[in-house]
């Protein structure tokens, strides 16, 4: 090769990537952004045609979980369904569950989704969709959601890997909360948001900790949810996780305005935030939902063989 030919070679240095941050940095949250204006549009399409008794097509709960089935990552699905636990106890239909069909099985199957069972144990988040928030419907989806808290979900300890496999136990922490949350389509003219969301904390504060429904969001509005101070971390001000570090210190309502990006950014980053964090144990789930093992029944003696049982 000739000296002409090596002193023609381009500039590698040159070779770097198009600055698209300002493009990027908004993109998810054009994403939500959008969304929410297409569930917007729909709750007022679905009550226009419900006025005039036509059939307005489907229902809001079921544009909620079309729509925000893209937003979360493949290995969670979003159905719906009766939630129920090892011990027979249920929490009822629930409008919006995300469920973990890689390690888990339902109860049982159905053709019509809404008859299917879940077991809790494989539940990263359950919610509650409502048309309108007034104190009533507010009401009605906390006790659903409480109801779900409040069923049989063993823990998974604060170092579980995956979901079949544990470093260690460490009862001082846990990788299994349960993400509830209401999500309204707006707010009764006859009440304020302000008066909702002070329902809202006031009923939370006489639960326990695990118990807490974790967001509340109105599109249009804003969302509120729960934060706490980080001692390790300067006294900051973090999402409450309800996994390790803040299930020892007090919590408080965090509000975040629609004024930007709308109501629904917040929800869906609280709920990743949750899940990311989250490791759900399938251990026995076919044993506890189906024979009771102790009805099992083995020889008295020994020696004998199995050719007869006492």
């Amino acid at each position: 090769m000739g000296q002409s030919e090596r002193t023609s070679l381009p500039d590698t240095d040159a070779w770097l990537p198009r600055d698209a941050s300002k493009q990027l940095e908004a993109a998810f949250s054009e994403e939500c952004k959008g969304v929410e204006q297409r569930l917007i549009q729909a709750l007022q399409h679905e009550q226009k045609f419900a006025i005039d008794n036509f059939d307005s097509g489907l229902p809001f709960e079921a544009h909620v979980r079309e729509e925000l089935r893209p937003l979360l990552p493949r290995r969670y699905i979003i159905t719906l369904g009766h939630i129920l636990d090892r011990h027979g106890k249920s929490a009822g239909k629930c409008d919006f569950v995300v469920f973990n069909d890689l390690w888990f099985s339902p109860v049982k199957s159905s053709r019509q989704p809404a008859n299917t069972l879940l077991p809790i144990e494989g539940v990263y988040a359950v919610g509650e969709i409502k048309q309108t928030l007034t104190s009533n419907t507010l009401d009605e989806a906390m006790e659903k959601l409480i109801k779900c808290h409040r069923l049989d979900r063993p823990r998974t300890h604060a170092h579980r890997i995956v979901e079949n496999r544990e470093s260690c136990p460490c009862p001082h922490g846990m990788t299994s909360p349960l993400f509830s949350f209401i999500l309204a389509g707006k707010i009764s003219p006859d009440q304020s948001f302000q008066s909702l969301i002070e329902r809202f904390v006031d009923i939370n504060k006489k639960l326990n900790r695990l118990e807490v429904v974790r967001v509340l969001c109105v599109l249009g509005e804003g969302t509120v949810a729960w934060g706490f101070r980080d001692p390790l971390h300067g006294d900051e001000i973090r999402p409450a996780l309800f996994v390790e570090a803040d299930l020892f210190h007090p919590i408080f309502p965090v509000y975040s305005p629609a004024i930007v990006w709308g109501s629904l950014l917040s929800l869906v980053q609280l709920m990743h935030l949750s899940m990311f964090h989250t490791v759900l144990g399938p251990e026995d789930l076919s044993q506890q939902y189906s024979e009771d093992v102790r009805t099992v029944k083995i020889p008295l003696d020994r020696a004998r063989t199995g050719h007869g049982v006492d």
